[in-house]
Order: structure tokens, then sequence, then C-alpha cells
């Protein structure tokens, strides 16, 4: 089996996913749909865990920005004090 990579958004796997759930499936195809709507849904878990992590990261970043800006501000005010 070849295996493919496309791009696609997460409304448009979205939008796979559910509509694998009105289709008609006949008897010999159902384990393939099945298989289908289970990658899906992985993926989606995958991504929503990557956007989870990515979110976290954005704001540890700028606590630390705002760490180091506040440490600076302390010392300009402490250089101006003396």
């Amino acid at each position: 089996m070849n295996i493919f990579s496309i791009d696609i958004t997460i409304p448009e796997i979205q939008l796979l996913r559910s509509s694998l759930d009105v289709i008609t499936v006949s008897g010999k195809d159902a384990k393939f749909v099945a298989a289908l709507q289970i990658k899906l849904e992985q993926e989606m878990q995958t991504i929503q865990q990557m956007i989870i992590a990515a979110e976290a990261q954005k704001k540890k970043d700028l606590e630390q920005v705002i760490v180091q800006e506040a440490r600076k501000a302390a010392k300009e005010a402490a250089k101006q004090a003396q």
C-alpha cells in the first residue's frame, strides 16, 4: 500500500470525518470505512495535542520575556536611583 501526504486544514479533516458517518457502506467496505474513521479521529486528536503544546510553549515564552523585561526595568530604575 502506498502512503501519501496532502495538505488539508482542520475543518477539511473534520468534514471528511463527519461525512463518513452519513455515507452508505456495503458490507465489504465497512472495515475500510471504520479504519478510515479511526485514522481521521486519531489525526484530529494529534493535531489538537500539537495545538495545545504550541500554545503552552507560546505562553511559557511570553512569561520568560515578561520576566526579562521586568528585570531590565528594575536594573534601569536602580541605575537612575543612584
